[in-house]
């Protein structure tokens, strides 16, 4: 039977009248079909029969959840028995409302009452250290986490302690533990955070071969296929970074170094292809014109970021992206003019921008205009001053005295001797 016959037949029945089996089918095909208001439906009239029920009482708070029903849902459980089950659902939704004192208390109360269901107990452990973690009690997170593989050395476990040394960033400790424990999981999750221990680690050759161990496992990991492309050269590095964007993928840097790579190759049409590519995959942005113009400019294609330039006015409100196309056009004799028009219009925007004084020198290089000039001047004067001065405070901290100016009899620095 298709949803739409099943909806006509579902209209004309009395749900209040039905077994709960026959409704839990039901409220199954809801979810299924993405119909959580009509889920909701069957869920409470199964709850408003088996109010003692817990099974009754955690479907329908899900449903509740589901639909965005937090203050509900806490009513529910408010009037519901205290059992570890529905004390961990408490503490979910005190966690989700980033009330995690409260969320630690209802966690800690749940372990109390668990007794022979290993698997709830686990999920409280994870759902506790998780919490640590939210309020900066790593430390403690790791603890538990050690205990809980301590108790239960599976996968699982051994994850969790793998992240919270990763958050803590126990980098060597990452490697020890699995050269200790892990070496039997064969994880695409577990070898990604390997690559990553020995990226920081700055063990390269390392961290591409848990890379490739972990696109082994999963064809379909976006960070792995962006490491690997980065980390690659040529030929293999293009290959990685395609298969990101196959893979939807829609990294800034990513496009910037394909494009990098595209030119070392003389691969001039696959830029242009990628450019009119991202104008429609990503849209008209921030992102996608910065990735356009980045690319016109390697192509010394300056009429195109001309274009562009004239048609989006989001590229005078973002600096960065600013500099970009005026550095692009600053670079052609037959925009000189025009650029220069666009800094003096622009200037104070563009000022903290790497590329600024860049910019200036193109411009004055093919103009010899005194504005230029002088704005060049004011610039690096204004740097060598900073620089100065920041020296200058340098120096002057390091050789302060540490009394301040008061008990320096009592004061062994070298201002005082």
């Amino acid at each position: 039977m298709d949803i739409e016959q099943f909806l006509k037949e579902y209209e004309n029945i009395d749900i209040n009248f039905l077994e709960r089996g026959q409704l839990e089918v039901f409220r199954e095909i809801f979810f299924e079909h993405g119909m959580l208001d009509k889920a909701l439906e069957v869920s409470e009239v199964i709850y408003e029969n088996n109010k003692e029920d817990e099974g009754a009482i955690v479907s329908y708070v899900d449903n509740l959840m589901h639909l965005g029903k937090k203050d509900e849902a806490l009513m529910v459980l408010f009037n519901a028995e205290k059992t570890a089950q529905i004390l961990l659902l408490e503490g979910l939704i005190y966690k989700y409302d980033f009330l995690f004192d409260v969320a630690e208390e209802k966690f800690k109360q749940a372990k109390l009452l668990v007794k022979d269901d290993e698997d709830l107990k686990a999920l409280i452990d994870v759902e506790l250290a998780n919490v640590y973690v939210e309020v900066g009690r790593g430390d403690d997170a790791l603890e538990l986490s050690y205990k809980m593989f301590n108790e239960n050395n599976n996968i699982d476990n051994f994850i969790e302690v793998t992240n919270n040394l990763l958050s803590l960033g126990k980098f060597e400790d990452v490697v020890d533990f699995y050269n200790q424990y892990g070496i039997e999981y064969e994880d695409a999750e577990i070898y990604f955070s390997l690559a990553y221990a020995h990226n920081q680690l700055k063990d390269l050759d390392k961290s591409k071969e848990f890379l490739l161990k972990t696109v082994a496992l999963d064809n379909e990991n976006l960070d792995a296929y962006m490491h690997l492309g980065f980390m690659s050269k040529g030929q293999e590095a293009i290959k990685y970074l395609e298969k990101y964007l196959d893979l939807q993928g829609l990294s800034k840097n990513v496009y910037i170094q394909l494009t990098s790579l595209y030119k070392q190759e003389k691969r001039y049409n696959d830029i242009r292809t990628m450019v009119k590519e991202i104008l429609t995959i990503m849209g008209i942005d921030n992102d996608s014109l910065y990735i356009a113009i980045n690319a016109l400019k390697e192509l010394y294609e300056a009429e195109k970021v001309f274009e562009i330039y004239q048609g989006y006015d989001i590229i005078k409100e973002d600096s960065s992206l600013l500099a970009l196309a005026l550095l692009a056009l600053s670079e052609e004799e037959d925009y000189a003019d025009f650029v220069e028009k666009e800094i003096k219009k622009h200037r104070p925007f563009l000022y903290n921008e790497a590329t600024y004084p860049e910019i200036l020198s193109n411009v004055y290089e093919l103009t010899a205009s005194a504005t230029i000039k002088r704005y060049l001047h004011d610039f690096l004067a204004e740097q060598a001053m900073n620089s100065s001065y920041e020296n200058f405070n340098n120096n002057h901290t390091n050789s302060a005295c540490s009394c301040d100016g008061e008990n320096c009899d009592e004061c062994d620095c070298d201002s005082c001797k």
